[in-house]
């Protein structure tokens, strides 16, 4: 398979493959892209595993994901984009947002974590420009907008559900409390 034809190029794009913003979240330019997005996946795995059931994770990344394809096709002077990191920061960020906002009155060591990470995602995007003055490892810059795109789709997606899972509970709630009166 040539994987290169799953990169994003706009022009490409504009002629009809509307696909390319989401098969080029799954390629890389090279091994040492896909080896850091790949260790970055399995961090995460190991960091939310123990805290967190998989649909808040699979929210984030899906926000992250579609995103990071949204921004893509919007910004016309994005050229051309391979890379899960755009998505890979909306997985973190909605696990990060998801363990903060998890049920209970205290903070306990979840909670804390879950900031300790935002602040780190967003002390991360604030370093994140001079990080891109190079090349860094794979020869491609990094494109910032896609990393911002991912950690608001990620938050938003964990955020909609959780507002749409508690609307659900206060509503079975209510409906329990009609039946006993």
């Amino acid at each position: 398979m040539d994987f290169a034809a799953l990169i994003y190029h706009r022009q490409v794009f504009l002629d009809g493959q509307w696909w390319l913003p989401f098969t080029a979240q799954l390629v890389h330019f090279s091994f040492p892209h896909a080896l850091v997005n790949g260790a970055g996946a399995v961090f995460l795995y190991v960091f939310f595993h123990p805290w967190l059931r998989g649909t808040s994770q699979w929210l984030g990344l899906l926000g992250g994901w579609i995103a990071v394809a949204v921004v893509v096709i919007a910004d016309a002077s994005c050229g051309y984009y391979a890379g899960a990191s755009g998505a890979l920061q909306g997985w973190a960020a909605g696990g990060a947002l998801a363990m903060v906002g998890a049920s209970g009155s205290r903070w306990d060591r979840r909670r804390w974590l879950g900031l300790s990470l935002l602040l780190l995602l967003l002390l991360k995007m604030w370093l994140l420009p001079q990080m891109t003055a190079t090349d860094l490892l794979w020869g491609a810059p990094v494109y910032q907008p896609a990393h911002w795109a991912g950690t608001v789709g990620g938050m938003l997606f964990v955020w909609m559900w959780t507002l749409g899972s508690a609307t659900s509970q206060k509503q079975r709630a209510d409906h329990q409390r009609a039946k006993h009166q």
